[in-house]
């Protein structure tokens, strides 16, 4: 019963907040995410071993140069334009080999990728008579359309009175 197996192969992990990119030397809010790291590793003298770039941040394996195995984890988070060092309860250095593995089963990655927003396109809309009226193309509408007979093809509009108590209307449409 004592042994127990872990799920996580390095413990638990946890991030800690060590730096803001504006107390970094030579950097303002214009810089780029690299210019940011160049500050960051010129500040603490390590190495940039390993690099995973997400769409809002990098995660970074920095070690002491000449020294393999004195790898640490940070994330630099773009939106908030911060460093954080993610510590591991059962593991204090890492070597660059680890990299791919650490980054894939803690899923690091989750916290430099912003969920990407999906496009659908528009429907299109065709007139009811015969080519005339509105023909939308994508997003553009073409210059013969005019608001008054677009509402037009909307459909049949009920009164609010027409409306009876079991939310029918006299025409048998159902309303919510």
């Amino acid at each position: 019963m004592s042994n127990l197996l872990s799920r996580t192969p390095f413990g638990p992990m946890s991030l800690y907040p060590i730096c803001i990119a504006e107390n970094l030397k030579a950097i303002s809010r214009r810089s780029s995410r690299w210019q940011v790291l160049e500050a960051f590793l010129l500040s603490s003298e390590g190495r940039a071993e390993r690099v995973f770039e997400g769409s809002s941040g990098l995660v970074i394996l920095m070690a002491i140069p000449g020294q393999p195995g004195t790898g640490a984890f940070y994330i630099y988070d773009e939106i908030r334009r911060a460093f954080s060092m993610v510590n591991f309860a059962d593991q204090d250095t890492f070597h660059s080999s680890m990299f791919d593995y650490v980054v894939q089963f803690y899923d690091l990655g989750r916290f430099v990728e912003l969920p990407k927003l999906t496009l659908v396109p528009k429907p299109t809309v065709h007139a009811a008579y015969g080519g005339s009226g509105i023909v939308v193309k994508g997003n553009r509408v073409n210059s013969n359309s005019n608001r008054r007979r677009s509402n037009w093809y909307r459909g049949p509009r009920v009164p609010q009175a027409v409306v009876n108590a079991a939310g029918r209307t006299h025409m048998g449409l159902v309303t919510a």
